[in-house]
Parts: structure tokens; C-alpha cells; sequence
């Protein structure tokens, strides 16, 4: 017995604990059908709960000159796709008195719990007041009433007040379908307008009209005049028609909704630290899954904000103390159509990483503007508490982790300074098909097989026919047998203008200057030529390195001029001229002839000129220079340290890869393949026994160990166009970017997007540009707000915004 009575305990303590647990989860709310009525008019007053289950009926509320009556009907169930079952009881709400009223909290029982509903406004107006319209449907003509209603004509900017289409139909026509309203914005976000499903009768004219009611929300998103409309609402109707026997045919009419123009107020002055945009009344809780984690984890936070208010458009909470912490971009789960209500509850991810030891989250703050009290308020969320192990390092357990460098662990406090390049543009040899070092171990490649392939070949090998050519001209140069000096001069010019193009040295220029005074004379005077003078022009014409020796000259042509331009440039850096110096670095060359450092030096003036987004920008389009650039490098860790930059996540290991430059990486492997090619050529082209064998032997060994380590390098080597192509990568340059989840600046926002941000251009439309960054997150900027890391035309100084008195550069 004792047994029996001790299971039945354990048996309701755990319904008891199910039933609380169901009922903390769930989510108790109240909504209208209509929340404006004509006098006479009915609405359904439905109370929810979404998660759990009702236990009883809830009691009407009592409000003077408003009828709340039970509808009578069962509570009914509704499973919208991706959200939880809700049930809902009914009540039918209708007055004859015009006038605001407000329907308060319902108490609603759960699972033995009891819950709250948020109060509702309700305004019953007077149907004299509708403005009536016309409308043409096949022969018969239909007078119908439509117009906005806004429970508030004069909200504050950013508060979201309930508004409705309400639409009066004359009860005669059969409409099949409601369609979805069409309409314009002006300086208002919307969500859009549903047709509810209840439909209300009232009498209006002398006759029965059905009366049907799009419920929604808007925003005000400025201070002032702002409007809603006119808006446009297809409806399909059915008539009956004789052709030649009585059949129904569906028709589509138009209703024409008017204007709605409204007065925003500006928020009160003096706002307290943190205040974004959020306007109503709210509640805001914390919660994390990541409690134990090990030091330098990140951590995943579900801020929850409930109430009444911009629940679309607010901006996420802050952390109230980030001291030690990095703090990443927020994502919001989108809500549906509980945007049409004007309460309901927002969920925001904010990702987290400690740079320190920790042993709680910090609170997080809201801080809103209260419509009711005028009134500033703040939030506060509870501390999470946190069970954080030092990291340890896999190979040595008394030893801490590496800790990821795309944290900063700098003391940084400031940028880099401006270097001191060697070349303001990079030298023109680098954009030679080949490198230095691939010509030269070609070039011994191509003796090694020769002189393998001429060991067991005797016979001759015949030349290319332009190369014969060119050597049958030379030598029968060499062998004129004619003493003239006019005529070998002739000879020999011909012979540089055909082989050697246009672009000659001086030497050749002063031979074509003798040719041209001796041979094309008026008076022809034949002149024995001096044999030292013939064979130092044979010698001359057979050089063939003419365009390496002419390029050389022009760039020794040029240092001058660039050593005069980068002693102005860094003079006006120094003395705060920043768009000077920016200038003066941009003349020193082509845009693609810029060198990293004098990328990296605009990036500098960029940063002192209040643009870490053009800093960024540049630093990045220096790296594309030179991968390994360690100033673009560890300045734009700072800038993501300073600026919360969403950038993309690697792991150490990657990072400690920087130490050495890309092209010592790929160096090392070609190094590597070309020690063991010729290695392996030495011995068809050597005899047995020779020494230069050994030194192969060795070679065999030590070129696989080059190629391994330098392919991997190579390959792992930190490189952004595994995120996105490069020629896709923008960077964003505006200040107070926002993401948004249409190409509009009315639409709600996703996501912050700091300056210096790094993000993918995925379309465009229009002045709007649809990107994603590294966390997986997508939306809609202004075009201007981003620039791509690779331009499509050649780019100018960036302009910059003056600071005002007072600002000063951090």
C-alpha cells in the first residue's frame, strides 16, 4: 500500500511538473477580428493560446457601452505551418455607442497556471461618416464604402499603431475571393493587409452590407507628414448570365481605397545612452544553451523581447557591460502574420565570444520609449551564469591554446603608421608572363635536354623557318663583300627596323641617324667604311635583349619623378591632409600599377579621415597585391576589434601561415618541382661516374620535402575567395548600414552591418544590392554603401564627410 501511495506522488508530481513546463512555454494572447465597428457592427474577439491547452472557459471581460458575449462555439484548433498548435475560444464583441474603449486583460487558465492577455483597443465609429464610392461590375453598378483607419493619428516615429482597411460590400454581390490590397508608402514600413476571415453584417442606406476588415500595422520611419495609400484591393464576384442558358461567370472589380495621411511626433529630447529605435512596451529575457564551454568558445544568446510595439524594426539589445567579450552581428527570426498584430514577441541570436576568462553573461539592455508614460525605460535581462574551462592545447595539457588571431590579441589602440615604399607602383616586370626564376630553370631545362638529345643524335636539327630566316639575313650582313659605307648602313638599318620593332635603344636611333644622313643625300658619294665601324654594328644587331634593356630604361626614367611624389604625399599625411596625400599617391601611377604599401598608405588616410570603411576597403585591395602585406593585415584586425566588422572565421593554424608571404609558399613548391625536373635530367645528360649525379641524388630527396611543404602552404593559405570570388567581395564603406529584407528603406531590418564589413554581392536591382556575409546572413543595402575590392572601372580619391567642430579622430 505504501508502494502504491509512494508512485501515485511520483506520478502527479510529474504531471504537475509536465503541466507548469507546458505552460511556461506556451504563449497567451488576444486579437481582434476588426478593432474598428460601425455602430451596430460585430467583431470576433478570439482568446489564444499557443503551446498548451485551456482549462475552462475564459470569463468575457466588463466593459461600460460594450457588449462581450461568449460565442458559444467549441475552442478551435489551428496548426499553421512552422508554428505550435493553438487553441482559441471566441467572443463576439459589438456596441451602439460611439467612442474608444479598451478591452483589459483576460486571465486565462493553463494547465493550472494562470496567464494574461495584452489589453486591446477597439473604436466604434459612427457609419454616417463613411465616404461611399462607385464601381462598375459587367451592367450593374456598385456603391461600396472603403477607407484606412488608424487607431492613432498622431503616433510618435517608430511607433507601431493598428491600422485597417475596412471595406463595406453590399451583401447581393457574391465575391469569391478577397484579394490582397495593392498600396503606396510614404515614410511608413507595413506589413501586408489580410482579409480577415470572420465577415460582419450591418445595416447601412436602408439595406444589408457585409462588411470585411484587412487588419495590420504600420510604422511611422520619420518625423512629420507621413501617409499610407491609395490602395487597391481586386476582387473576384460571380454573376449569373443567359448565353444562351443561365450559367455564373466570375468577374474582377476594383475598389479604390483613399489616402491615409497622418502627423508623426518626434520622440523626446535627451534619450539615455543606448537608445536605438525600440518604441512601445516590452519585456526582455535571456537564455543560452552554451553554459559550459571552454575559454574562447563561442557562445550562442536568445534574446526574447515581448509586448507591444515596433517588434519589426527594433534594433537588437546590447550588451550592457562587453568589456572582454567580442561581439558579433544579430540575426531576428522573421516573424509571419503575427506582424498584423500589434503585440507578439521577437527573438534575436546574438553570438558571443569571451576573450578572457568568464564566469557569467553580462546583462543585456533594452532601452525603449514608452508611448504611454512619455517616458524613456530600461531593460535589464538576468546574468547567465557560465562553467568556462581554460583551453588547452591537444598535444601539451599544461600548455593554453593558440588563441585564433582573427581575434585580436594586440594592444592595439590605434592603426599602423604609414610605411615608406620602395616603389609607389609595382615594377612593370611583374607583369611579365614569366618569372625570373621559371625562365632560368627553363632555360637549363632546355640545355639539359639539348645536351641529352645531342648525345644520341648526330644528326642536324633543322630551325624554325622564321629563325632561319632571321640568321640567313644576319649572315649575309656579316658577308657583304661590297667596301661602301652607304650601302651596309641601308643593309643594317633594314635589317633592325624589320627584326626589332619600334621601341630601340639609343644606340640603335643614333645607327638609324647615320643611315638616314649618309645613305638618303642628294649627293651620292661613295665612301670606303672603316672595319672596326662594321664589326661593332654586327655585334650591335645581334643583341636581342632590345625591349628588357628599353624597359629598364624607362623605369630608371621614372624613379625620379616617383621619389618626388612620395616625399609630398607622406609631407601632407603628416601635416593632416589627408585628401591631398590620398591624391598625390593616386598620381603616381595607373590604379593597377599601384604598389601594396601605397594602397595600404591610402588606407591609413582613410581611417584619419573618419572612414574605416574606405580604410578597410583598401587594406583589402592591398592584400590583393600582396597576400602577405602583415601592415593591411594587423591593421584590419584592429579595425574589426574597434568596429565589430563581420569577417570571415579561420583557424590558427591559417593565420601562423601569414608569417611567411604566399609567394614564399609558392615558391617553395616550384622550387621543389624544378629541383627534382632538372634533377632527373642531369643523368641522360651526364656520363656515368660524373659528379654533378651526386648532387641530383641529393636533389631527389630534398624536392619532394619543397613540393609537400609548399603546396600546403599554398593550399591553406588564408585566402577570401574560398567565401565568395574576388571579383564578387565588396566591402562595406557606409556608416550606419543596415541590412534589409527588401530593396527598400522602409522595409524592416535584418542585421547592422558595420563599416569595413566584408560581404558577397549576390544581385542587383536597381540602387539596391542584395549581399551575404560570412555568418550566413543576407539582405538588401543601398549600393552606394558598399564598394567591390575589385573595381569595375578605374576609381577615384574616395570624398569624405568634414567632422564637425568637436569631432576628432580616434
Amino acid at each position: 500500500m505504501n508502494t502504491q501511495n509512494y508512485l501515485t506522488r511520483v506520478l502527479l508530481v510529474a504531471v504537475s511538473w509536465m503541466s507548469l513546463c507546458s505552460a511556461v512555454n506556451s504563449q497567451t494572447i488576444s486579437r481582434l477580428s476588426s478593432s474598428f465597428l460601425a455602430r451596430g457592427e460585430q467583431a470576433l474577439l478570439e482568446v489564444v493560446v499557443i503551446g498548451a491547452q485551456i482549462t475552462g472557459i475564459p470569463e468575457a471581460p466588463q466593459v461600460k457601452n460594450l457588449a462581450i458575449q461568449f460565442s458559444g462555439r467549441a475552442p478551435q484548433t489551428n496548426l499553421l505551418p512552422g508554428r505550435k498548435l493553438e487553441y482559441a475560444y471566441g467572443f463576439i464583441v459589438s456596441s451602439y455607442e460611439t467612442g474608444k474603449y479598451v478591452i483589459p486583460a483576460i486571465r486565462v487558465m493553463v494547465n493550472g497556471v494562470i496567464t494574461e492577455t495584452e489589453p486591446l483597443d477597439i473604436e466604434v465609429f459612427n457609419p454616417d461618416d463613411l465616404k461611399w464610392s462607385e464601381v462598375k461590375s459587367g451592367e450593374k453598378l456598385i456603391r461600396y464604402a472603403s477607407s484606412f483607419h488608424i487607431m492613432n493619428s498622431s503616433p510618435y516615429e517608430n511607433q507601431t499603431t493598428a491600422t485597417e482597411i475596412k471595406v463595406y460590400l453590399p451583401e447581393e454581390i457574391l465575391v469569391q475571393d478577397w484579394g490582397i490590397p495593392e498600396f503606396d508608402r510614404d515614410g511608413v514600413t507595413a506589413w501586408r493587409f489580410q482579409p480577415s476571415l470572420m465577415k460582419s453584417r450591418v445595416n447601412l442606406l436602408g439595406m444589408r452590407y457585409v462588411s470585411v476588415a484587412y487588419p495590420s500595422t504600420i510604422t511611422p520611419t520619420r518625423v512629420g507628414k507621413v501617409a499610407i495609400g491609395p490602395a487597391k484591393i481586386r476582387l473576384t464576384t460571380q454573376e449569373r448570365v443567359l448565353d444562351p442558358f443561365p450559367r455564373a461567370i466570375d468577374v474582377e472589380i476594383y475598389l479604390q481605397v483613399p489616402k491615409l495621411e497622418i502627423e508623426s511626433i518626434e520622440l523626446p529630447p535627451n534619450a539615455p545612452l543606448g537608445f536605438e529605435n525600440a518604441v512601445g512596451s516590452f519585456k526582455l529575457t535571456a537564455s543560452s544553451n552554451s553554459t559550459e564551454v571552454l575559454e574562447g568558445d563561442p557562445i550562442s544568446v536568445d534574446l526574447m523581447v515581448s509586448g507591444s510595439g515596433n517588434l519589426d524594426t527594433m534594433r537588437p539589445p546590447s550588451l550592457e557591460n562587453p568589456s572582454g567579450w567580442k561581439v558579433y552581428g544579430t540575426t531576428n527570426e522573421q516573424r509571419g502574420d503575427e506582424r498584423r498584430q500589434l503585440s507578439g514577441s521577437v527573438v534575436f541570436h546574438q553570438s558571443i565570444r569571451p576573450l578572457e576568462m568568464k564566469s557569467e553573461i553580462p546583462s543585456f539592455r533594452l532601452v525603449y520609449f514608452d508611448p504611454v508614460d512619455e517616458s524613456y525605460k530600461t531593460l535589464l535581462s538576468d546574468p547567465i551564469t557560465l562553467q568556462m574551462k581554460p583551453n588547452k592545447s591537444a598535444g601539451d595539457a599544461g600548455t593554453p591554446a593558440v588563441q585564433a588571431l582573427s581575434t585580436p590579441i594586440e594592444r592595439m589602440t590605434d592603426i599602423l603608421a604609414v610605411v615608406h615604399p620602395t616603389h609607389l607602383t609595382d615594377p612593370l616586370v611583374r607583369s611579365l608572363p614569366f618569372g625570373l626564376g621559371h625562365f632560368v630553370a627553363g632555360l637549363i631545362a632546355l640545355v639539359l635536354i639539348g645536351k641529352a638529345v645531342w648525345m644520341r643524335q648526330a644528326s642536324k636539327f633543322n630551325k624554325s623557318p622564321r629563325h632561319q630566316e632571321w640568321l640567313n639575313e644576319l649572315e649575309k650582313i656579316t658577308n657583304m663583300k661590297s667596301t661602301d659605307e652607304a650601302e651596309f648602313l641601308q643593309a643594317a638599318g633594314g635589317f633592325i627596323e624589320r627584326w626589332h620593332g619600334e621601341n630601340l635603344p639609343t644606340e640603335f636611333l643614333e645607327l638609324l641617324t647615320e643611315r638616314d644622313s649618309i645613305c638618303f643625300r642628294s649627293e651620292k658619294k661613295m665612301t670606303a667604311i672603316d672595319p672596326k665601324f662594321r664589326d661593332r654594328i654586327i655585334k650591335l644587331i645581334r643583341k636581342t635583349a632590345v625591349a628588357c634593356l628599353f624597359i629598364t630604361t624607362l623605369a630608371l626614367g621614372a624613379h625620379a619623378q616617383a621619389e618626388d611624389i612620395a616625399t609630398k604625399a607622406l609631407d601632407a599625411y603628416n601635416a593632416a591632409k589627408y585628401d591631398d596625400a590620398i591624391k598625390l599617391w593616386f598620381s603616381a601611377g595607373s590604379y593597377d600599377q599601384l604598389s601594396a604599401d601605397t594602397l595600404y598608405n591610402i588606407g591609413n588616410a582613410c581611417y584619419r579621415s573618419n572612414s574605416p570603411g574606405q580604410a578597410a576597403l583598401f587594406y583589402r585591395r592591398a592584400l590583393v597585391r600582396d597576400p602577405s602585406h602583415q601592415e593591411s593585415l594587423q591593421n584590419l584586425r584592429f579595425i574589426e576589434r574597434k568596429f565589430g566588422t563581420i569577417v570571415v572565421q579561420r583557424p590558427s593554424y591559417q593565420y601562423a601561415l601569414t608569417k611567411f608571404s604566399l609567394t614564399t609558399w609558392q615558391s617553395a613548391y616550384w622550387i621543389g618541382v624544378w629541383i627534382c625536373g632538372l634533377a632527373v635530367l642531369v643523368f641522360p645528360a651526364t656520363h656515368r661516374g660524373a659528379r654533378i649525379r651526386i648532387v641530383a641524388i641529393v636533389a631527389l630527396v630534398l624536392g619532394p620535402i619543397l613540393i609537400s611543404v609548399g603546396f600546403l602552404g599554398w593550399r591553406y593559405f588564408p585566402n577570401d575567395s574560398e567565401f565568395a570570388p574576388l571579383a564578387k567581395q565588396a566591402v562595406v564603406t557606409g556608416e550606419k548600414v543596415a541590412l534589409h529584407t527588401d530593396a527598400a528603406r522602409t522595409a524592416p531590418e535584418v542585421i547592422d552591418a558595420p563599416p569595413g564589413s566584408l560581404c558577397e554581392i549576390i544581385a542587383e536591382s536597381g540602387r539596391w544590392v542584395y549581399v551575404a556575409f560570412a555568418t550566413k546572413t543576407r539582405g538588401w543595402v543601398p549600393i552606394e554603401s558598399i564598394e567591390k575590392i575589385i573595381p569595375n572601372k578605374t576609381p577615384e580619391p574616395p570624398k569624405f564627410r568634414k567632422p564637425k567642430a568637436g569631432e576628432k579622430t580616434a
